[in-house]
C-alpha cells in the first residue's frame, strides 16, 4: 500500500478525492432463519416465495470524508440482450441514490464498469481523483483504465488478498449496508403476507428491490464510512474528528486544568490520603472530557491537580 501512503502522507490528498469501489452480491429476499412452530411435531412448515434465491449485484462507492455516490444496482436483463426492455425501465421509480443496470447474469462486467465510470466521473475534472479498488476482472481492462485516466481519475489497486484489510468497503461498509437491507425486505414483508394462489408469498418486485437499496444505502451514516477508511488504514483519522479538533481546541499549548473532588464531599468522614495509589488520566479526542480509570473504588479528598496536557498521549501519575 505504498502508493497510499504516497497519496495520503506526501501528496497531502484531501479525503474527499480518494474514493473506494467494490461490488456486493445482495439477496433479492432475506428471508427470516426461524419460525414458530409447537413442540414435537415432526415436520415444520414454513411458507416462503417460490423458485431459488435469487441474487443481484450493488456496487458502492464512497469517498474518505463520508460522501456516497449512487448505489449501482445490476439485475438480470433479457436473455438475447442482456438488457431490461424499454417498457420496463420506464415504469420504475429510480431515486436519486441508485442507478440501475442490466446483464444476462446479473453480475458486474467490463460494459457495467465502463457506463459506471461515464456517469461517476467528469471529464473536466480538474484535481486528480483516486479511485481504490480491487483486481477484479473488470476493472483491469483497458477500455476503464483509458476512460479513468480520461476523466484524471488515478486507479489504485489493493494488493490480491488483502481487500479484508485495506478496503473500506469490506472493512466496515457493507456489512451494515447489508443489515439495512435485511431490515427494509422485513419491514416490508410485514405488510405484505398474503399469498399467490399455489399458496406461496408473494415475491418482491424490482420498484420493491429499489425501494430497498435506497433506504438501506441512505441509512449508511458519513461517520460509518470515515471510520471504515480509518480501519483499513488509508486515512489516519475522521475528517469529522479533525473538525471537531479545530472548532474545540483553541490553545493546543495552554495547559488543562483539572480539579478531582471527594466523592462524598458533604459528609464529616476523614479520608485517608493513599500516596502510594496511582491513577491514569485519558481524554476524549477532541472534546477534552476527563475520564479517571482506578483500579478500585476509592475516595478522592479534595486537591487541585495541574498537568501540561499533549492531545494523543496518556498521563500517568501518582497524587502527591
Amino acid at each position: 500500500m505504498e502508493r497510499v501512503e504516497e497519496i495520503v502522507g506526501v501528496n497531502n490528498t484531501h479525503p474527499s478525492r480518494i474514493i473506494n469501489f467494490d461490488q456486493t452480491s445482495v439477496l433479492l429476499q432475506n428471508t427470516y432463519g426461524k419460525t414458530l412452530s409447537p413442540i414435537g411435531v415432526k415436520q415444520v412448515h414454513v411458507i416462503q416465495p417460490p423458485g431459488e434465491k435469487e441474487r443481484f449485484t450493488v456496487g458502492l462507492a464512497v469517498t474518505g470524508d463520508g460522501q456516497k455516490f449512487p448505489a449501482a444496482i445490476v439485475f438480470k436483463g433479457g436473455v438475447k440482450t442482456g438488457q431490461l426492455s424499454a417498457n420496463i425501465l420506464g415504469k420504475l421509480k429510480i431515486p436519486d441514490n441508485v442507478r440501475v443496470f442490466s446483464t444476462r447474469t446479473a453480475w458486474w462486467n467490463s460494459r457495467i464498469d465502463h457506463e459506471w465510470i461515464k456517469q461517476s466521473f467528469e471529464e473536466d475534472t480538474q484535481n486528480t481523483l483516486y479511485l481504490i479498488r480491487d483486481h477484479f476482472a473488470a476493472h483491469l481492462k483497458f477500455e476503464s483504465r483509458e476512460l479513468l485516466e480520461s476523466r484524471n481519475v488515478d486507479q489504485v489497486f489493493i494488493p490480491r488478498g488483502m481487500t479484508g484489510t485495506y478496503q473500506p468497503l469490506d472493512v466496515g461498509i457493507n456489512a451494515p449496508f447489508k443489515a439495512n437491507l435485511k431490515r427494509a425486505y422485513h419491514e416490508w414483508r410485514k405488510e405484505r403476507a398474503e399469498l399467490t394462489g399455489k399458496g406461496y408469498l408473494r415475491k418482491p418486485s424490482r420498484q420493491d428491490f429499489i425501494d430497498f437499496v435506497s433506504q438501506a444505502w441512505a441509512d449508511v451514516n458519513p461517520e460509518t464510512i470515515e471510520n471504515a477508511f480509518v480501519g483499513a488504514q488509508i486515512l489516519p483519522e475522521p475528517t469529522y474528528m479533525i473538525a471537531n479538533e479545530q472548532t474545540s481546541v483553541e490553545n493546543d499549548e495552554a495547559p488543562l486544568e483539572f480539579s478531582f473532588s471527594s466523592i462524598e464531599e458533604n459528609s464529616g468522614d476523614e479520608v485517608a490520603e493513599d500516596s502510594s495509589l496511582e491513577y491514569s488520566f485519558s481524554t476524549d479526542y477532541c472534546f477534552n472530557k476527563v475520564q479517571i480509570f482506578c483500579p478500585r473504588e476509592v475516595h478522592i479528598p479534595d486537591l487541585s491537580y495541574s498537568v501540561k496536557w499533549t492531545r494523543d498521549e496518556e498521563f500517568h501519575g501518582t497524587l502527591p
